[in-house]
């Protein structure tokens, strides 16, 4: 291993290379004490660089575990002593934003939160979102195909992704950076990557889709008594806000009771605790319309459900 991480070092220079201490000076997960019990993180600044550090490491029979923002909450981003981390956090440019093609071209090592607001900026949307916006990178949400808030309009991080360069185990590098939504040619590569969790290869840049950006947003906090109640509602809601529905995330009693124990929090008024939570939302373009129709849609979704 020594030897190994000097002949790592002459690729990605001494800033791209993290050892001992310091290693475990960082959390091995978000939520729990434990420190980090890796040999090394590397920290490639280009796919050129990674490439090169996984021939080594491939050529070595070294065990390579790609990291990313280390927000994941399973606890299978853990890497152990001999072996190596892989971090892409010093490849975080965001290249483009194509305002003609709605898409947007970055690195795998940007955070999530810097690609919505590069997307805000030009007038867009990339409708992905979760809590850990501002700390999990693109890489880590399409090894993972994250969901978030909005799956119900807009679908899984898969449908977001137009075209991946990945680098596989052996050093290889694929580049399939296309930017076209109707695109029928040949095998879908990228998808076999996406949803993999790293173990198929490691993905360095992306181009994702854009969305045009909502004028209009109305969320409403629910309360149900029965799992079939909750399924009534999301039918409902689903026929009579039809497109606009962008968010219906179910929390049961459990959950809700311990993410709203802080005493700071506001938490919405309820009569009495519920089984069931439903947070509901509808986005539009039309804001003078899209609120006044929010409100009698909701009223009418509560004489469906009773």
């Amino acid at each position: 291993m020594p030897e190994l991480l000097k002949k790592i070092e002459a690729i990605v220079g001494q800033i791209g290379i993290i050892k001992g201490d310091e290693v475990r000076e960082r959390i091995a997960r978000w939520g729990a004490n434990d420190k980090m019990a890796a040999d090394a993180i590397v920290r490639p600044a280009s796919t050129h660089e990674l490439s090169q550090v996984m021939t080594l490491c491939f050529d070595a029979d070294q065990a390579v575990l790609p990291l990313g923002g280390n927000t994941g909450l399973t606890g299978v981003a853990s890497a152990g002593v001999g072996e190596i981390f892989l971090s892409l956090e010093r490849m975080n440019n965001i290249e483009a934003v194509n305002e003609i093609e709605s898409t947007i071209t970055v690195d795998a090592g940007a955070t999530l939160q810097r690609v919505q607001e590069a997307a805000e900026v030009a007038g867009f949307l990339y409708p992905i979102d979760l809590g850990a916006r501002g700390s999990c990178t693109i890489g880590g949400t399409l090894a993972t195909n994250a969901g978030g808030n909005e799956v119900i309009r807009y679908g899984m991080t898969r449908e977001q992704v137009l075209g991946i360069e990945v680098v596989l185990a052996d050093g290889s590098i694929i580049t399939n950076m296309k930017s076209l939504i109707k695109n029928n040619t040949g095998y879908d590569l990228k998808q076999i990557f996406i949803g993999s969790e790293g173990t198929l290869g490691v993905i360095t840049r992306a181009v994702l889709r854009l969305r045009p950006k909502p004028k209009s947003r109305n969320t409403a906090f629910l309360a149900a008594d029965s799992f079939d109640d909750v399924m009534n509602l999301l039918a409902a809601a689903k026929s009579q806000f039809g497109s606009t529905l962008s968010s219906f995330e179910v929390m049961w009693k459990s959950f809700y009771d311990f993410m709203s124990t802080d005493p700071n929090l506001v938490l919405p008024k309820m009569d009495s605790p519920h089984p069931y939570y439903v947070l509901l939302e509808a986005t539009g373009f039309n804001p003078e319309i899209d609120d006044a129709c929010f409100i009698d849609i909701l009223e009418g979704l509560f004489e469906i459900n009773d």
